[in-house]
């Protein structure tokens, strides 16, 4: 195992250790609040039916791009509900097997991506729904009336490559959000 590999694994372990830690705390009412002033009234209930480890998450991705300086309001609400289209399906348990798959299988998870949902109680299902998340995720902000900008951000989060969405500033926005999803 090289040291790329090593630091890897190190830091997939301090991640799930982090999630199940996640899992067990709920927010205070200050990062409530925080949240709050960063969602449209209409888009709460979206962040709120997230698990605990993903309202974790995502306010720890949103500290991230505040720690980078200024955050557009729509990468703010990009930031906090990047992932609300997981809540459904995808547990812990899922993650760890995503994340197994991706280092044994590359590709293998690409099979589900714009496909027909398989029927819920299918144990296909939580992996459709995380391949398909960033998609029902921005469908889900756009129908809570989230800023048209985080919806674009949402639908392209898990994209890789050049220039995702074609717009310079919009891209930018994206590399950040990327990053600081990937380091959180």
């Amino acid at each position: 195992m090289g040291i790329t590999d090593a630091r890897r694994m190190r830091y997939r372990i301090a991640q799930f250790i982090q999630a199940v830690l996640a899992s067990t705390t709920s927010l205070n009412a200050a990062e409530v609040a925080e949240v709050r002033a960063h969602l449209p009234e209409t888009a709460w209930p979206l962040f709120s039916a997230m698990s605990g480890t993903d309202r974790r998450h995502s306010l720890r991705v949103l500290h991230a791009l505040q720690r980078s300086g200024a955050v557009h309001p729509a990468l703010a609400q990009a930031a906090l509900l990047h992932d609300c289209a997981k809540h459904e399906a995808v547990r812990l348990w899922h993650r760890v097997a995503v994340v197994v798959v991706k280092a044994f299988r590359p590709g293998w998870l690409a099979r589900f991506a714009d496909t027909s949902a398989p029927v819920r109680t299918d144990w296909r299902y939580p992996l459709w729904a995380h391949v398909n998340h960033p998609q029902r995720g921005a469908a889900m902000a756009a129908a809570a009336g989230c800023d048209p900008l985080a919806v674009t951000l949402i639908r392209h989060h898990q994209d890789v490559g050049p220039a995702p969405t074609g717009d310079p500033w919009t891209d930018q926005l994206l590399l950040a959000l990327q990053a600081a999803d990937d380091d959180n």
